[in-house]
């Protein structure tokens, strides 16, 4: 029975982290409309599932290669904007943040030492701001 299953997966995609998150995604809708008797989750679920063995079973490599290369990308994005807000609050008592007011590049600033001239970096603006 394995042996007919690595035969028929030959040439086809398989699972990727992509694929992993549509089943889980799907698992929880479903629990979801369980739980709640919202027959939209219960749709949605299906369709997560349905479409996570679309892609499992699919021939067209690269095609599922580009879509789990953008899904990578933007979970990449969402978790760096989640680590900076995680070191922005973990520096909140330290330091203030301020954005540069012509190329909106973040800058931190220690904090208490009363008005000060601050110089970004990238566009070599200067602006005065209180700490």
């Amino acid at each position: 029975m394995k042996e007919k299953f690595r035969r028929f997966m030959i040439g086809r995609y398989g699972a990727d982290s992509l694929n992993q998150f549509l089943c889980v995604a799907s698992l929880a809708c479903l629990v979801v409309a369980m739980i709640s008797k919202f027959q939209l989750f219960y749709y949605l679920g299906l369709a997560l599932l349905f479409y996570s063995y679309f892609r499992m079973f699919s021939r067209n490599i690269s095609a599922r290669t580009a879509e789990n290369y953008k899904f990578y990308n933007m979970k990449q994005s969402l978790d760096s904007w989640i680590n900076s807000r995680k070191s922005r609050w973990a520096g909140r008592k330290q330091y203030r943040y301020y954005a540069c007011p012509q190329c909106r590049q973040k800058l931190r600033v220690p904090r208490g030492r009363g008005r000060i001239q601050i110089s970004c970096p990238r566009c070599g603006n200067q602006f005065i701001k209180k700490s």
